[in-house]
């Protein structure tokens, strides 16, 4: 009888969650907890492997709680611009497709997707020395892209897509190349391959403001629908503070962005350990 009240009582309670998920959420916000038993600063348990795709020059899966992404970076030689003739190229592409999650569509990428390749790309100018993948000045570099494809949505993809390129630049080998200038041809030996120089790690922690009741660390899902602003926190390696984007129009006060900071100075080491 007990085990039948309880399983009566589980249905009611994701029977009300699907019917009024606004309210399931406040009642629990309301008594300080989150729905999912986490405390409002407490961060999902994180997972990374390097060297995902064999075909990839530098690869890596994240899993995130139940948010999974994956980073393939393939490398290329290109002619360098004319007005950087020493430095190659980082681009980043982040796809949200219908696979990952019922709220996109299939055709041109979603705003969501757009405006977190675009934040990405920013954030990337810091891993890098761009001037490292020159192979000739003004004649050849390696061009690097760098695709973040979410698998499944379950809140906090622009973590783990930053974390995902980190690990995959960090796998990233490209095989030494050496320019003929009598022949203009970029000769590459495969069997010598390095790593290239990590400028520095990012360290992402988002927080969300959610129904404009509290700040809570990793929203998922359900919370990232109820968001009424978010802050995105960046540190490096050092524990200095990278970048602070804040979006929605949401009121977060000076006291709480500065529990973030901190809470994300301690992220810090806790993301490094799984990259290590």
């Amino acid at each position: 009888m007990v085990e039948t009240g309880q399983a009566a009582a589980a249905v009611a309670m994701q029977t009300f969650e699907r019917i009024h998920p606004v309210e399931f959420q406040r009642r629990f916000l309301g008594q300080n907890t989150r729905h999912t038993g986490r405390e409002f600063n407490q961060f999902r348990a994180l997972k990374v492997i390097k060297g995902a795709i064999s075909t990839a020059q530098g690869s890596a899966t994240v899993r995130l709680g139940n948010t999974t992404v994956v980073c393939g970076i393939k490398a290329e030689v290109c002619e360098p611009d004319v007005k950087r003739p020493t430095a190659g190229y980082l681009t980043t592409n982040v796809e949200l497709s219908p696979m990952c999650s019922a709220r996109f569509r299939a055709g041109a990428p979603s705003d969501e997707a757009q405006v977190a390749s675009e934040h990405i790309y920013r954030l990337s100018m810091h891993l890098l020395d761009l001037t490292s993948l020159c192979i000739e000045s003004g004649k050849a570099a390696w061009s690097l892209s760098a695709d973040i494809v979410c698998l499944k949505h379950d809140g906090n993809v622009v973590d783990a897509a930053v974390i995902a390129l980190v690990a995959a630049i960090e796998d990233l080998r490209l095989p030494r190349a050496e320019f003929d200038s009598a022949t203009g041809v970029v000769s590459a030996d495969k069997e010598a391959l390095g790593h290239v120089d990590v400028k520095k790690r990012l360290f992402p922690a988002t927080f969300v403001l959610v129904d404009d009741l509290c700040v809570v660390a990793d929203a998922d899902d359900a919370e990232e629908q109820m968001a009424t602003a978010s802050l995105l926190v960046v540190m490096d390696g050092e524990g200095k503070l990278v970048n602070l984007w804040k979006r929605g129009a949401g009121v977060i006060s000076r006291e709480a962005v500065e529990q973030c900071v901190e809470r994300a100075r301690e992220r810090m080491s806790e993301i490094a350990k799984v990259l290590d």
